[in-house]
C-alpha cells in the first residue's frame, strides 16, 4: 500500500505543444509552439523519465502510474515518487504538462 502523498492523486496532461522523439538513444521533448520572447530549447529525458512520460496520458492519477511503473521497473516505489515528483516539477516549469481532470 502506498504511503499517502499530497499529490498522488492528481492528473496530468501532456501539453500538445510539445513533441516527444527517440533520437541517438535519446528521448527528447520539443516544443513546437512558442512565443517569440521565449528560449526555443530541447529537453532530454533519461530512462526513466521517458518511461513515466510515455505513462502520462490525461487520464491515469499520479498513484496509478507509479504503480505501473513499479510493475515494470526493479527500482524502490520510495525512489519512483521521488522521481516522479521531481520530473513532475520539471515538466510543469516548462509548461510541458498541466494539471487536468478527467
Amino acid at each position: 500500500m502506498m504511503p499517502p502523498m499530497s499529490w498522488a492523486d492528481n492528473i496530468y496532461a501532456k501539453n500538445p505543444d510539445f513533441v516527444s522523439r527517440e533520437v541517438a538513444g535519446e528521448f527528447i521533448l520539443i516544443p513546437i509552439r512558442r512565443q517569440l520572447d521565449e528560449v526555443n530549447s530541447l529537453y532530454v529525458l533519461n530512462e526513466t523519465g521517458a518511461a513515466l512520460w510515455r505513462r502520462i496520458n490525461g487520464k491515469r492519477s499520479a498513484r496509478e502510474i507509479i504503480e505501473d511503473f513499479s510493475k515494470d521497473f526493479d527500482v524502490t516505489r520510495e525512489q519512483i515518487e521521488k522521481d516522479f515528483n521531481s520530473l513532475i516539477e520539471d515538466l510543469s516549469s516548462i509548461r510541458a504538462i498541466e494539471e487536468t481532470h478527467p
